[in-house]
């Protein structure tokens, strides 16, 4: 889900980002990172999805891993 969807989500259910985060006990920051998928936290997505009723999967679809790439020495 794009970010913009779920704070609307969020807002939809009568509650804001700022209030979940203050609930929760961490940053505005820290919730904003999370929605954004920039980081995870298992706590803070299942309460967001807990929240909005959707599965934390949909909200936050698991991203596939890919390769890793080797450096070969610096650029030229």
């Amino acid at each position: 889900m794009h970010p913009e969807q779920i704070k609307a989500d969020i807002r939809m259910a009568g509650t804001t980002p700022a209030v979940i985060a203050d609930e929760l006990g961490v940053t505005r920051t820290t919730m904003s990172t999370v929605i954004h998928g920039r980081c995870t936290s298992a706590r803070i997505q299942e309460r967001i999805a807990e929240i909005i009723g959707k599965p934390v999967d949909e909200i936050w679809p698991p991203r596939q891993k890919l390769p890793k790439v080797e450096r070969k020495g610096a650029a030229a």
